[in-house]
């Protein structure tokens, strides 16, 4: 879509300075005018600064407009390949008009090897792929009517029956290797990792095993205060499930830190708490089980790509 632009310079600057004293001037309704590299589109500002905390979100939030590229005819300059950028673009389209009556929005997918590879660089480079490729939460046991998930970027539990819940990546193969929990108002909670592809739904009432109870599962049990492994519980001093308190799992495992403070490590505790050698073959995904509310947050991603088996390197926790 080409861009009409005056040729001369008063009136340039004439059009500009109208833009400018617009009421629509730096608002999220903003049609933007780009050149990604070499061919010219348009996206609304609000789409293309759908993904809160991304590169692409500050860069065209309005604040820096005069200072971005530009080419010769105004156009915002993107110096990226326009079958990268323009299915990103697709997706934060499809993803805006969304309804619970068609099916869900799938991540962009390439025939191409490298060109997914690129792809992946590119989202990662402008800070999109938790929008791009989406955590969810996904209720595992438990009974549907008791409990309310939220999605990205606000992922939370409102759970009014004991329930497991595991946090999983879509549309690519890298795990989470660490995230954060805000606890909410729980009675009870226990906040853990689970074999991958092990919690099978059991989506119904009565009593159930929860992560750290069930096998191939260990967790940060925060009301009985210690961890668990299959049943097996060691007690550690200090922990809190006050309201507000932040519960941080680093490196799938290795260091668990509340508010802040390390409680459990694979070298600050030596000589506590060993996890079992037969959990370090197997691929793990977070799962939390419990009864009240909580968010997961700052969700970060293994830097691999490929299939492969976590390395919890003999992790006394």
């Amino acid at each position: 879509m080409k861009r009409s632009i005056p040729g001369d310079s008063k009136e340039v600057a004439s059009s500009t300075e109208k833009r400018q004293r617009s009421p629509s001037f730096h608002q999220p309704s903003d049609v933007l005018h780009l050149n990604v590299g070499g061919t010219l589109t348009a996206v609304l500002r609000r789409t293309l600064t759908s993904i809160e905390g991304s590169m692409l979100a500050s860069r065209f939030s309005g604040r820096w407009d005069d200072s971005l590229e530009k080419d010769r005819d105004g156009n915002f300059f993107i110096d990226q390949p326009i079958d990268l950028f323009q299915p990103m673009i697709d997706y934060l389209r499809a993803k805006a008009c969304e309804t619970t009556l068609a099916p869900p929005v799938s991540s962009p997918a390439f025939d191409d090897a490298r060109k997914l590879k690129d792809f992946v660089r590119m989202v990662e480079y402008f800070g999109m792929t938790a929008g791009i490729y989406p955590t969810e939460l996904e209720l595992c046991r438990g009974e549907i009517s008791a409990a309310k998930i939220s999605g990205h970027p606000h992922l939370g539990v409102i759970s009014s029956e004991y329930a497991t819940f595991t946090l999983e990546t879509r549309g690519h193969k890298r795990p989470i290797r660490s995230f954060s929990v805000i606890l909410g108002d729980v009675e009870k909670i226990e906040i853990g990792l689970v074999r991958t592809n092990h919690f099978v739904k059991k989506l119904r009432k009565g009593d159930h095993k929860g992560v750290g109870t069930e096998r191939y599962s260990f967790c940060l049990d925060c009301s009985q205060g210690g961890l668990l492994y299959e049943g097996s519980f060691t007690k550690l001093d200090g922990l809190s499930t006050e309201k507000g308190t932040l519960v941080r799992c680093e490196n799938k495992g290795e260091k668990w830190l509340v508010n802040g403070q390390v409680v459990a490590s694979s070298i600050a505790l030596e000589d506590s708490f060993h996890l079992p050698p037969d959990l370090q073959q197997y691929s793990l995904v977070p799962a939390f089980s419990g009864k009240g509310s909580w968010q997961v947050c700052e969700v970060e991603l293994d830097p691999m790509t490929s299939d492969h088996k976590t390395t919890i390197s003999q992790a006394h926790l």
